[in-house]
């Protein structure tokens, strides 16, 4: 519910993709992580699977060879934040100031020009009209979800009931791979990616799911 009253007052956001493809985004908050997020990574090497990292900035500076296998193994990184306080608590040029230092230290991580890390997942989901705002005058993409099952809280079990059952065509799927949910969730993606698949799913990045819909190459 909400989700929905934010979509409502804030058309602009990104809460899924086109519902008539076939293609959902697997999304992981909150790394990298050196002991979780190679876990996470192993299971989506082993299915093939392609997801986007949105990362925490001063966890990309403390774990900059993380950052790079996320990248080197195919994936999309992307912006959490630099310190996971919601983004209206802060001030705008504070605010700027962080989402720029992040994604340099993910982009120097990868090697890769900065500029070319755009989208922005703001912690706990919680923004206003004034952020996505500041966020699309300085080039960012606030990125939201329609699928985030409560795995940090209850048993794997119905977080992989709550994948299965909620995932539809767009669908945009949020995990966690820091603070200790390695193992947990590479349990639970061992169980719903081929599941997902054989229901006639593919899995693609962020960026790829938007491009699906405004048409651009990169």
């Amino acid at each position: 519910m909400f989700r929905s009253l934010l979509q409502q007052y804030h058309p602009k956001a990104f809460y899924h993709g086109d519902r008539t493809l076939p293609t959902i985004a697997l999304t992981f908050d909150d790394g990298p992580h050196p002991r979780d997020t190679p876990q996470v990574l192993d299971v989506l090497a082993e299915h093939n699977v392609y997801a986007t990292f949105f990362l925490i900035g001063r966890s990309a500076e403390q774990h900059p060879q993380t950052v790079k296998r996320i990248f080197e193994c195919g994936h999309q990184p992307a912006l959490h934040c630099y310190r996971h306080l919601p983004f209206p608590l802060e001030n705008a040029s504070t605010l700027k100031g962080q989402l720029d230092r992040s994604r340099t230290a993910i982009a120097r991580a990868c090697g890769i020009p900065p500029e070319t890390i755009r989208h922005a997942r703001p912690p706990y989901g919680f923004f206003t009209a004034k952020t996505l705002s500041l966020l699309e005058e300085w080039g960012y993409r606030l990125v939201l979800w329609d699928n985030m099952p409560l795995h940090f809280l209850q048993p794997a079990r119905r977080t992989i009931a709550q994948i299965l059952d909620r995932t539809a065509p767009g669908s945009v799927i949020v995990l966690h791979d820091g603070k200790g949910h390695g193992a947990k969730v590479a349990h639970i993606l061992e169980i719903v990616i081929p599941r997902l698949k054989a229901k006639g799913f593919e899995f693609v990045t962020i960026e790829q799911m938007q491009n699906s819909i405004t048409g651009e190459t990169k």
